[in-house]
């Protein structure tokens, strides 16, 4: 499963596949998930920063 999010900045992991910036300022990254225990807290942090940042653009 391929988790994507958009976030502000670019975000650095190596376990971030892959980061665009098809905007000035929004950068999509794609995390590769192939087992339920790669969806962590880290993962977990990343999506709800995601979904605040995503917000704060609808405002």
């Amino acid at each position: 499963m391929t988790v994507t999010f958009g976030l502000g900045y670019r975000k650095e992991s190596p376990r971030i596949d892959v980061a665009t910036e098809p905007y000035p300022g929004r950068w999509t990254h794609h995390v590769m998930v192939g087992s339920a225990e790669e969806i962590d807290e880290e993962l977990l942090s990343w999506i709800q920063e995601a979904a605040e940042f995503s917000a704060a653009k609808k405002r």
